[in-house]
């Protein structure tokens, strides 16, 4: 995961230098980074000093977790302004939405009268919920693999998300359907504009991505991850429902972004095991070689 990491701040500083990203506070952040993983590190020697080697293992993905989360905004900034000069694609992803009869402002019409609609809605502000539990249940288990693999497919599905959102610049349903937005969502559209003017740009994050939705990529991917627990199945299952639906009943998102985040996400879950496979085929190629290299007794 170094390499990974290594070549998102690369392209992070390089990328706000060419697009004249400007990130207030950039130290401060940077201290809480190196804060946060020197906490975490005592866990794990002391983990190591009493021999429990799995919970070690898994307490030292902790800092690739955090330097996950931290530079996640960086990389969506700069490939927002990378392709300012690209036309908005709301019409586009309006058309197909209607080409498969499914009418956001109906969703929400009907949201905003019904039970499921209410509850789905008050979820949507509340998908990181599912993630850090996802990820750091494995973690203080001692499920290092499971741990890996999690940061593994996030970082996959993030890459492959970014890069769509690159080509598919989009405001949001509000501003497709012409139906009048609420105050944040004013706030992003406005957001949205700044950062699609030539000049320096302050950096702006809130709900900067249309298209794929990250939202239904999050989610799918924690209920994956939280699959492996038995009885966190259903309510995974359900969480994950709730907050995908909740992009259609707020209003925040198309369905042609709802079925791109679901694409992406079994994507990075395909790429990611298909990876694991060839690895430990390697693995055993290379064991199984060097056995057979060993002098006879």
């Amino acid at each position: 995961m170094a390499p990974l990491f290594v070549a998102g701040c690369v392209f992070s500083i390089v990328g706000c230098r060419v697009t004249s990203i400007r990130v207030p506070d950039l130290l401060d952040l940077v201290i809480v980074a190196v804060v946060l993983m020197l906490i975490t590190m005592p866990l794990s020697l002391w983990y190591k000093e009493k021999g429990k080697i799995d919970l070690c293992d898994a307490a030292l993905t902790i800092p690739w977790m955090i330097a996950f989360l931290l530079l996640l905004p960086f990389p969506v900034a700069v490939v927002a302004r990378l392709g300012m000069h690209l036309g908005l694609r709301d019409a586009l992803l309006t058309h197909v939405d209607q080409a498969l009869s499914v009418s956001v402002p109906s969703i929400m019409a009907w949201a905003s009268s019904h039970w499921l609609g209410q509850v789905a809605s008050k979820c949507y502000p509340l998908f990181f919920v599912p993630f850090l539990v996802a990820y750091f249940l494995h973690a203080f288990l001692g499920r290092a693999k499971s741990a890996q693999h999690f940061i593994r497919v996030n970082i996959v599905a993030f890459v492959v998300g970014t890069a769509l959102f690159a080509f598919f610049p989009a405001i949001g349903p509000w501003y497709g359907y012409h139906i009048a937005p609420t105050a944040l969502q004013a706030d992003c559209q406005a957001g949205i504009f700044i950062g699609r003017l030539p000049g320096p740009y302050v950096l702006h994050l809130f709900g900067v991505v249309c298209f794929p939705s990250f939202h239904v990529i999050w989610a799918i991917l924690s209920a994956y991850s939280l699959c492996e627990f038995r009885l966190l199945r259903i309510p995974a299952i359900i969480a994950a429902g709730l907050i995908v639906f909740s992009t259609l009943t707020t209003g925040w998102h198309y369905f042609t972004d709802v079925i791109g985040g679901a694409v992406v996400a079994t994507v990075a879950i395909l790429a990611v095991k298909a990876l694991s496979r060839f690895q430990r085929s390697h693995e055993m190629g290379q064991v199984g070689s060097e056995s057979g290299n060993d002098p006879k007794v």
